[in-house]
């Protein structure tokens, strides 16, 4: 059985002459490199989030392993949470190695990156 996937690129294994200083040590690149993979090749199931989902995240592990309870939200939960919010919710327990922040998109043709739009 085979996928298409768009790629993601690691700042290391870029063509890039200077690596941004603000590059994070899980940071990875998207890109528009469509290809088409089989399944077998899958190692596991890697987690890429956005910089705010990022910082979310990195909150709520820092919190979890300080063992400080969460401050009161300043305006309520609604009871009709969207099931998309829920699903970008990490869970805490996941391999920390597997959750990737995604800032920028790398043109591969023309090696440079570029601001992810979204």
């Amino acid at each position: 059985m085979m996928m298409s996937l768009l790629w993601y690129y690691q700042p290391e294994h870029t063509e890039l002459e200077k690596i941004p200083t603000s590059t994070v040590k899980q940071e990875i690149y998207a890109s528009k490199h469509y290809d088409e993979n089989s399944v077998a090749c899958i190692d596991d199931k890697c987690y890429v989030l956005t910089y705010s989902e990022w910082c979310r995240y990195n909150g709520r592990l820092k919190m979890a392993t300080e063992k400080a309870s969460p401050r009161p939200n300043v305006v309520p939960e609604p009871d009709d949470i969207p099931l998309s919010k829920l699903h970008r919710t990490l869970p805490l327990d996941v391999n920390r190695a597997n959750v990737f922040l995604c800032r920028r998109v790398y043109d591969f043709k023309g090696k440079r990156l570029l601001k992810n739009p979204s």
